[in-house]
């Protein structure tokens, strides 16, 4: 392998291993990761306290670690002509709701390596709150939204 491939390669497997250890970390959860199909395409979710990502990968992705912030990693693939999916750029669009129907909007930032593409918003909770999200994805190209429902408990300790 040549010296100028080198630091591409490592780049590249530096950021598919980024991107599974942030799609991962939601290890609170019974679930690590979760998708839902809409056609062609599927978005993937996940939903952690931010103190579950490594300081080193916090700070890389201008994280706040902190027992009481939580991180949304959203991402929209598109089923290819071979049946593969592929991540695709979207326009995100979110609200956290809690169990007093107080709102907070979601602030996503994209985040491309290599051929992955992510999207991240940070909020605050409380301790053992549940959060219900209402995401909105529109992948580029697509008039209709692909409309996204879930809930998360959040914990601020250690498990």
């Amino acid at each position: 392998m040549s010296t100028t491939t080198q630091p591409t390669l490592t780049f590249l497997a530096k950021g598919i291993i980024t991107l599974f250890t942030l799609m991962l970390v939601s290890t609170q959860s019974v679930q690590a990761e979760q998708k839902e199909r809409f056609g062609d395409y599927e978005v993937h979710y996940s939903a952690f306290t931010s103190t579950f990502l490594t300081p080193e990968i916090a700070k890389q992705y201008g994280i706040v670690r902190s027992k009481a912030i939580g991180v949304i990693n959203i991402s929209v693939l598109k089923k290819t002509e071979n049946g593969t999916f592929e991540p695709v750029p979207a326009q995100l669009e979110g609200m956290r709701t809690n169990d007093i129907q107080q709102q907070q909007f979601l602030a996503f930032r994209r985040v491309k390596e290599g051929k992955a593409i992510y999207y991240l918003a940070e909020m605050q909770f409380m301790e053992g709150e549940v959060l219900v999200f209402n995401i909105s994805a529109t992948p580029e190209g697509q008039p209709q939204p692909l409309k996204l429902r879930f809930s998360q408990t959040f914990y601020n300790e250690d498990k």
